[in-house]
């Protein structure tokens, strides 16, 4: 030990600061009034004791709650919770917030009545505190906008119903999402956020940041909204979400304060030098005197004794001697950091573009997981759409907390998380994704068909289906010669669609509506590209398509299904020998002898058009450096920046139809497509297949297979992607809006999120009537225009190499065997006028296809007794039974300006009386009349701008402003 004259001194220091501890103060309120109340004078440090629970990535989200498969990562979160819980009872002084509601929903359910008493009185006074609060935190980029609003109100409606308003997050805390949509910001905004706080920042944006202290800013979510209700304070946290380096005090870090000065190993004085010198630091590149500092990291805190102990003798001893350091240090939160940066009255500056692509050095652009495990984006999508025709469906006649629906409901909001739809989890954790999908669909389909039998009230039953459609697979269809077919409409306007059944053989088919009159139908052969994908089990070589029409509104149609007789008719492809055209009354295509898309043309417009396939080869390192970085689940980095055409069609067929004509193309073994026009459409359908792609050793580049739509449109260095499938945001190639960049990756750095929307037009035209061509996904891709007049779209990515960005996996998806097969598909519009209003359409009538039941023969067919038709540009967002007494309505005007739009709510409900009506928050949970936001003062000029718009109670017609989502619980008698 050491006893010279300066330990002694230290022992003195040490003892002085067990006497002379500052007095503790706390509050019994929760919100804003429990805050500690910063010092004038001084630096204010808000440290924010905070877990980052992961639902799903290393471990599936089951071994993650109870801390299973230690063997990967040692992480269990029922662990924390209980130990966060008991850490604070000891101590009034201390905070925690907590964010994922999936794990503590859980969690809460284990709880004994004591311990949930105790822990709602944490809430109440403030120390524990709800922050974000959906189910899980969603990623950004490949979620869709409908999916993010039901996941964020899924959590929120859990911690308010249990915990009243001090349980309602006033924060939101995307911490660890790569890279940031404007759209979120709107949502949050729209939900009543006061702000919004996120780690991920491209380095280089950083940088500029840090230099002229705007690392915080007010957003707006909406830049053409005049009042400030989509504007979000937002701030980047300074080192991600981590603490400060060398200030970890958990059990899966090595650091640790040792303070007293008997021992050999004291380093208090070093430690806090090194804290002083780290606030310093922090502080050159904020605007305020606070500063917030991120305790805690991945899983940490199942000790939170460790790290509170350690806390505390370092908050205790910066404010002991706060004449020498200047340094107020105190526990806090994001809601409280937020309030002391709102008292400043400071002016800041705006952002309107958003945070994407993010890059966390020169050589990683985190654009692969734009389209990582497409097969896993697809069914994501799939049943977020199914989810919402549930939903719809259990409104009219299902009870408050339906085992399947809730299943369903959970199963969604899930795959939001930011490992999930962005494919960057472990197999076997994608794989439980994918499980939870199918249950979740399974029970949402048994949910949708109690309830239409309930509503049909006839003897005939439609409890089957076929969830392999999608691969022209269906037993039910395949082994009968005669059934019964419900087509449900998800959306609130009378539509007609195309269905496609398979069958085995080409002979004589009919289908007959209700009133037995024949239904026009079409026989096509399936592609043999189709019938080879492994793991496919099906003798159907041949799909039936019928024309169903004017499909009434959240109500079905009924048809039957009859096999007719064994004689054979002419379905057979005809080869291309010559430059042949198909259209119908708005359309028509070219295709080439070698069968090359060539040209489309409208009424009033033409184009030349092609459209090819092709690969980068991912690059391939150890990561030791940027330059050695490889192509990954995360990272899009292509060796050579340059695209290898997969080459012109090996062979190419076609068939001409009365409902459509198709033209099948094969260019190699991994890859086919097949390009269709409805009669009808103003589209075009291409629907491609890819895989498996080629099996290569590790340290080998794999394939990252896009398709490339070029134009002779001038677009110049122009092209739109869309936010989350809402509204286009317009991209420059080759530069940012609020920095110079620095293009040393010029493919990926180019490459942005394409939800559901891309689009190029003629940048240089005078006139108003630009062209423009559109593509619209079944699915999250990554895309860019790479030249002037291109698009591309990335379909599939296999890989042999880890991007070592933590999930130490090479994205090398196999199945049955295999390399894993993808089939998707792309609609291409063009057009002259504004199309976006028209692109929306088409993608929401992608998003919202109609559900198709199947049961045996009933000649007993009775039409839907539900009519529902909202005016053309309003979308019926959600409708969700909230409680016994209510539903919850959401409506979307998809206008970009003009008038607003009156919708009369008892459309909605056909039969039945509207009692009452309370508007909301867009989460539903809290009603719109006592909303209270923050107001900032920002850089911009205040042109009346207000907080929110007065909301009337019981109003049962309403307008929609352009581009305006407007949500009630609608009470019915």
């Amino acid at each position: 030990m050491c006893w010279t004259m300066i330990c002694y001194q230290h022992f003195i220091v040490w003892i002085l600061l067990v006497i002379n501890a500052p007095e503790r103060s706390f509050s019994s309120s929760c919100g804003y009034e429990s805050c500690p109340k910063p010092k004038d004078g001084m630096i204010n440090v808000h440290f924010v004791p905070h877990t980052h629970n992961d639902v799903g990535w290393l471990k599936t989200v089951d071994q993650y709650y109870y801390g299973s498969r230690t063997d990967i990562q040692r992480a269990g979160v029922q662990y924390i919770l209980d130990s966060v819980v008991d850490a604070l009872l000891k101590d009034p002084e201390r905070r925690f917030i907590y964010v994922e509601s999936a794990f503590f929903w859980r969690w809460w359910g284990e709880q004994t009545e004591e311990k949930q008493k105790e822990v709602k009185n944490l809430v109440e006074e403030g120390r524990l505190e709800f922050i974000g609060g959906g189910w899980s935190m969603n990623d950004e980029a490949a979620a869709h906008y409908t999916a993010i609003i039901d996941n964020m109100s899924y959590g929120i409606k859990f911690f308010s119903d249990h915990f009243g308003k001090c349980g309602r997050p006033r924060v939101s805390w995307q911490i660890d999402p790569f890279g940031h949509s404007r759209e979120q910001a709107n949502i949050f905004a729209k939900m009543g956020f006061d702000g919004l706080f996120f780690g991920r920042l491209d380095y280089a944006d950083k940088e500029k940041r840090m230099r002229d202290k705007t690392m915080e800013m007010i957003w707006k979510g909406d830049p053409d909204e005049k009042s400030s209700k989509s504007d979000l304070f937002t701030g980047a946290l300074f080192h991600a979400y981590s603490p400060p380096p060398g200030f970890c005090f958990d059990s899966l870090c090595q650091d640790v304060l040792m303070d007293d000065p008997r021992m050999e190993d004291f380093n208090m004085d070093k430690k806090v030098a090194e804290f002083v010198n780290y606030t310093l630091f922090q502080a050159s590149s904020y605007a305020t005197d606070n500063l917030i500092m991120t305790m805690g990291e991945d899983f940490n805190y199942q000790n939170a004794n460790m790290w509170f102990k350690n806390m505390d003798k370092l908050k205790n001893f910066l404010n002991t001697n706060q004449d020498k350091h200047k340094i107020n240090v105190m526990y806090s939160t994001p809601s409280c950091y937020l309030k002391s940066l709102h008292s400043s009255n400071k002016t800041w500056t705006v952002k309107s573009d958003d945070f994407f692509p993010y890059a966390s050095d020169p050589h990683a652009y985190w654009t692969g997981y734009f389209t990582s495990r497409p097969a896993l984006k697809g069914m994501i999508r799939q049943a977020n759409s199914l989810l919402q025709a549930c939903k719809q469906i259990h409104s009219r006649h299902g009870t408050i907390g339906d085992k399947g629906l809730e299943t369903a409901k959970r199963s969604v909001a899930v795959n939001q998380h930011h490992d999930a739809v962005t494919g960057t989890a472990k197999q076997h954790v994608t794989d439980d994704y994918a499980l939870r999908l199918h249950n979740g669909m399974t029970a949402c389909r048994k949910v949708m068909s109690d309830g239409l039998q309930n509503e049909l009230g006839m003897g005939c039953s439609f409890d089957d289906y076929c969830p392999m459609l999608n691969i022209s697979q269906c037993a039910f269809t395949e082994q009968r010669f005669a059934f019964s077919i419900l087509v449900y409409n998800p959306l609130a306007n009378n539509v007609s669609s195309f269905i496609r059944i398979p069958v085995k053989n080409k002979h004589v088919y009919r289908v007959l509506n209700p009133e037995n009159y024949e239904v026009e139908t079409q026989l096509v052969p399936l592609p043999d590209e189709v019938l080879k994908i492994p793991g496919r089990l099906s003798s159907a070589k041949y799909e039936l398509v019928f024309f169903a029409d004017n499909i009434p509104g959240l109500g079905s149609k009924t048809f039957k299904f009859e096999h007719v007789s064994n004689k054979e008719i002419d379905v057979e492809l005809k080869q291309i020998e010559d430059t042949i055209m198909f259209g119908n009354s708005h359309l028509k295509m070219e295709v080439n002898k070698k069968g090359i898309l060539k040209k489309l043309k409208t009424k009033t417009s033409d184009i030349h058009l092609t459209q090819e396939f092709a690969y980068y080869k991912g690059a391939v390192g150890d990561n030791t450096d940027f330059a050695k970085r490889a192509s990954g689940a995360y990272i899009f980095r292509p060796k050579g920046n340059i695209a290898i055409p997969v080459g012109e069609p090996q062979s190419a067929t076609f068939i001409k139809g009365n409902l459509v004509h198709e033209v099948h193309q094969k260019f190699n073994e991994w890859t086919s497509q097949v390009i269709r026009l409805y009669r009808g459409h103003k589209h075009l359908e291409l629907e491609w297949i890819i895989g498996p792609l080629p099996s290569l050793q590790h340290d080998m580049p794999g394939s990252e297979v896009i398709s490339r739509y070029r134009t002779d449109i001038d677009s110049g260095d122009l092209f739109k992607t869309d936010s989350n499938g809402r509204f286009m945001i317009q991209r420059q190639r080759d530069h940012r809006p609020t920095w110079d960049l620095n293009l040393t990756e010029p493919v990926s750095a180019n490459y942005y999120p394409v939800v559901s929307r891309m689009s190029i037009e003629d940048s240089n035209s005078v006139s108003k009537q630009k062209k423009q061509v559109w593509v619209m996904t079944d699915r999250a891709e990554g895309g860019t225009s790479p030249h002037s007049g291109e698009m591309e779209l990335m379909l599939h990515r296999r890989l042999f190499n880890d991007d070592g960005f933590g999930v130490g996996e090479a994205l090398n998806e196999t199945s049955y065997g295999k390399g894993l097969v993808i089939r998707g598909k792309h609609k291409l519009l063009l057009c002259e006028e504004d199309c976006e209003i028209a692109s929306r359409r088409i993608a929401e009538e992608e998003l919202m296809k109609p559900v198709i039941f199947f049961g045996e023969y009933c000649s007993n067919l009775r039409e839907s007794i539900t009519l529902v038709e909202l005016p053309a540009d309003i979308k019926l967002l959600t409708m969700e039974k909230w409680s016994e007494e209510s539903v919850l309505v959401r409506l979307e005007n998809i206008k970009i300006d003009g008038d607003p739009t009156k919708v009369d709510l008892d459309t909605l409900f056909p039969g039945r009386t509207i009692a009452s009506t309370v508007e909301t928050t867009l989460d539903g949970s809290l009603p719109l009349a006592e909303l209270k936001r923050l107001k900032w003062k920002t850089s911009e000029l205040e042109l009346n701008r207000k907080i929110i718009e007065g909301s009337k109670k019981d109003v049962f017609s309403v307008d929609l402003k352009p581009k305006q989502i407007r949500s009630y619980l609608v009470k019915l008698r």
